[in-house]
């Protein structure tokens, strides 16, 4: 049996989902009674107009003692004067009920609330229920956002829609990630071209990785077959993505962000819950430096993310590699490693390594498709899953003085051992001030599975880059009122606006990323692309994180 899909929630996490599930809680970030927001300019009137919004994570059911992957994507219509006037989503969500997918759903009016820092809170108004947002403004035309309820949390991104043309989708790569129908963690990456009727044509390929089983099973390197076709206004549409493998011929609903972007959840009942990202397909690499972050499961089951920097040439060879780690709570660096592709065909690249680890298995293995957003990975060699990006790197630093926005998400430990996924959503403003002052001020909203929303917390810490410049550095928040009562990053930097990273505390392992904000309404064009694909974790057993 592979191990990862036999792990259990432990006792008490059942009953922390028991006593979360009545609280409902409409927190305002910044309130005259928490901490002071800074001041950057943001009001109501910075949301107006139609977003995408796609938010992943994990639902819980106290009632049944379990919780289950969900994932949400489609449109909001927002006025400008604090009311979502409409909008249609999908949720893909086990807990709710039979069938557990739930399509078209029109959303009635609600309410929302920006502060002056750019940090909100919303209300997704369902039939299928409400739904908690918190999420924080980069500009008019994106947001970071989680869920924030005391059912479940998660993850996600709003970003302002325009429509496209059937053919301008010539040639996609896509990232998904979810649960398969026993709830195990399962990702899939693939690439394929479309002919103007959206079929694709030739196939395309696709790879999965199924609670760590991706070559023995013969989920690597697929032909993929079926359609991808847009609604005659060029902003939402529908896709079949079909293979041999057992997953067969899945179906997603597709939402268009603009023609090199789109979101799509999937939509039929076969049992699996997949949802993410697609993007302009590239068939090489973009020679120079890139900087990467995956996270996933080791094949023990511990939770595992991955970060760091490394140069390569167009055909996808590695050199000078530096690789930052946490498992399970245990950080570490790898000072060089090393990599190539060994085929490259329909813009697919078995990338293999020497040196990378998750740090239970070194020389790992990815599926690799170049792209706009970046190169999108998935591991495919047994020993593990991790799914990521890795992306061009234009900066080695992120431009201060400047306002931040930021979204973490993965999973931690409360003081008994407990593991559960965590979501935070965050704004600070960083100085040119030299570490070791504090360098960065900010507000920081958390919500975990094993405590529910947290009240908003002030975050001040220290940003140090490495020295000599390569884009890498870490961040220090030595006290904040969150679930762990500190913080700690290593970042690498994309542009000067743009940076993603991983947490190294001892009780915390997750993925993130942080982007300037301007609220006259500009961003930063790789904004929308940064892809945080990470895994749907399913907790488990207290020994994964070492005790506090």
């Amino acid at each position: 049996m592979n191990p990862l899909a036999s792990y259990q929630c432990a006792r008490r996490l059942l009953m922390a989902l028991a006593a979360i599930s009545s609280i409902v809680l409409a927190v305002g970030c910044g309130g005259s009674s928490g901490p002071t927001p800074n001041n950057n300019g943001f009001s109501n009137s910075s949301l107006s107009g139609t977003y995408v919004l796609a938010v992943s994570g994990t639902d819980v059911n106290a009632k049944a003692a379990s919780e289950s992957f969900f994932a949400i994507v489609g449109t909001i219509t927002a006025d400008g004067n604090g009311n979502i006037t409409g909008g249609t989503v999908d949720i893909n969500d086990p807990d709710l009920g039979t069938p557990g997918v739930f399509p078209g759903l029109s959303l009635t009016a609600s309410k929302y609330s920006i502060t002056q820092d750019g940090r909100g809170t919303g209300t997704l108004a369902t039939p299928q229920g409400n739904f908690g947002l918190d999420f924080v403004l980069t500009s008019t035309s994106h947001a970071l956002i989680t869920r924030f309820d005391g059912g479940g949390t998660g993850s996600g991104t709003l970003d302002l829609q325009s429509s496209t043309s059937q053919t301008a989708l010539t040639s996609l790569a896509f990232s998904l990630s979810g649960s398969d129908v026993n709830g195990n963690p399962l990702s899939t990456v693939g690439g394929f071209s479309l002919n103007s009727s959206g079929t694709i044509t030739p196939a395309g390929l696709q790879d999965f990785n199924d609670a760590g089983d991706s070559a023995v099973s013969g989920l690597a390197g697929l032909a993929l077959n079926g359609t991808l076709v847009l609604n005659s206004g060029g902003t939402s549409g529908t896709a079949t993505l079909t293979t041999s493998s057992s997953f067969a011929s899945l179906g997603f609903d597709v939402w268009v962000i603009d023609s090199t972007h789109l979101k799509l959840i999937e939509t039929d009942t076969s049992g699996p819950a997949l949802s993410g990202d697609a993007f302009t397909q590239q068939t090489s690499f973009n020679a120079g430096q890139l900087v990467f972050t995956a996270a996933g499961l080791d094949l023990s089951g511990d939770p595992v993310a991955v970060g760091g920097f490394v140069t390569t040439d167009a055909t996808g060879d590695l050199s000078a590699g530096v690789e930052d780690y946490n498992n399970a709570g245990t950080p570490n660096t790898v000072p060089t490693f090393t990599g190539s592709c060994v085929t490259f065909v329909a813009g697919r690249c078995q990338l293999n390594t020497s040196g990378l680890t998750n740090g239970s298995a070194s020389n790992l293995e990815f599926a690799a498709y170049p792209s706009s957003a970046g190169v999108l990975l998935l591991e495919d060699d047994n020993v593990g899953v991790l799914q990521g990006t890795a992306y061009s790197q234009t900066a080695t630093a992120f431009a201060v003085p400047g306002g931040y926005g930021l979204n973490l998400s993965g999973v931690n430990a409360d003081a008994e051992g407990d593991v559960g996924e965590v979501d935070d959503i965050a704004q600070f403003n960083a100085t040119s001030a030299a570490a070791p002052a504090v360098n960065m001020t900010g507000v920081l909203d958390e919500n975990t599975i094993l405590d529910g929303p947290l009240s908003p917390a002030t975050l001040s810490g220290t940003f140090t880059p490495d020295s000599p410049a390569t884009g890498r550095g870490s961040i220090g928040v030595p006290n904040i009122e969150n679930l762990i009562g500190t913080l700690n990053l290593e970042y690498y930097v994309v542009n000067s606006s743009t940076a993603v990273f991983i947490d190294v505390d001892q009780e915390q392992v997750a993925i993130g990323t942080f982007e300037g904000q301007s609220s006259s309404g500009s961003a930063a064009a790789a904004q929308s692309r940064i892809s945080m694909m990470r895994i749907a974790v399913r907790p488990h057993a207290a020994a994964a994180f070492p005790r506090k």
